[in-house]
């Protein structure tokens, strides 16, 4: 399986923290790792060789890559020529990967930028999901998780019947609700049917090709002259998710689930202060001093004091 990172955002709800000349995927918002740099290391064990590796950054980003991950191969850096959203980075990904190893290899595209509390399980599976797609090559496989508040910057996803013939959890999707107003993703959750989507994505190359062939014409055009070496206008691409643009219409998509992994999109403060601290106390980063003050988060640079 060959992994590909996302890593072309620049994570505007962090603001001020996350700034367009370094996002939050550079920085170490949590812990003392970047993120990007924490989900190389967590998806290591995957990797047969350090070809299997590629990451998809924005021109502006190559060089800063380059210095926190400097084990990946420069051919393996994948160049998005603008910033479109998921939906073009990763037809842009599919194309390049296609070009050079053919369609008919799996794939596993992630966010840089995720919360996984469990490395080791998050491992196992995608090797489930892996192991699943090999015999069941049409499926595109997404893993999911149990919401544990109501959020209405995800997506969540209703839980058929079961579909894997072994010990994965892997179930057929037979719902997707995006974005959900408050009142229904209350009661999404208390129905117990429903999981977050985690933007994450497993799938055999062609699948997801044919997908773009026949839904983004125009859009795997652009993309496949691009990873042919040759000039391709993605700057005049339709800024599109990619479940806008091609999974929400996949025929056949799958949920697969681990009961050991946490999962968070680190992508506000209040999800952050939700992981780093459950208890009504400040949390801080930086030179910080307190006083009278209680349930806060206050990140800062580590060469000014901030006082509060």
């Amino acid at each position: 399986m060959k992994i590909v990172i996302r890593a072309g955002g620049i994570g505007t709800r962090l603001w001020p923290i996350s700034r367009e000349n370094n996002p939050k995927q550079f920085q170490d918002i949590i812990g003392d790792k970047s993120l990007i740099r924490a989900t190389v290391d967590r998806v290591k064990p995957l990797l047969k060789n350090e070809g299997d590796l590629f990451i998809s950054v924005n021109q502006q980003m190559v060089e800063k890559l380059k210095k926190e991950i400097p084990e990946l191969l420069d051919k393996n850096i994948i160049i998005e020529p603008a910033s479109r959203n998921t939906g073009p980075a990763i037809c842009l990904e599919s194309c390049i990967l296609a070009k050079r190893f053919g369609e008919n290899i799996i794939t596993a595209s992630l966010p840089s930028d995720d919360y996984i509390s469990d490395a080791v399980a998050f491992c196992k599976m995608l090797g489930a999901a892996e192991k699943f797609l090999e015999k069941n090559l049409d499926y595109i496989v997404t893993p999911g998780a149990k919401p544990r508040y109501p959020d209405t910057g995800y997506s969540y996803i209703k839980v058929g019947k079961r579909v894997a013939d072994n010990e994965a959890k892997i179930f057929k999707v037979i719902r997707w609700v995006e974005k959900p107003a408050l009142y229904q993703c209350k009661k999404l959750i208390q129905s117990g049917k429903y999981l977050c989507h985690t933007g994450m994505y497993i799938w055999k190359l062609k699948t997801i090709l044919d997908l773009f062939r026949k839904l983004q014409p125009e859009m795997y055009k652009v993309c496949q002259k691009i990873a042919e070496g040759k000039k391709g206008n993605y700057a005049s691409l339709e800024k599109m998710t990619i479940e806008s643009t091609v999974t929400l219409k996949a025929p056949k998509l799958a949920v697969i689930i681990s009961d050991k992994i946490n999962w968070s999109d680190l992508g506000k403060w209040h999800i952050i202060k939700n992981i780093l601290s459950k208890q009504e106390k400040n949390l801080t980063k930086g030179e910080v001093i307190t006083f009278d003050t209680k349930d806060c988060l206050i990140y800062g640079p580590r060469d000014k004091l901030i006082a509060a």
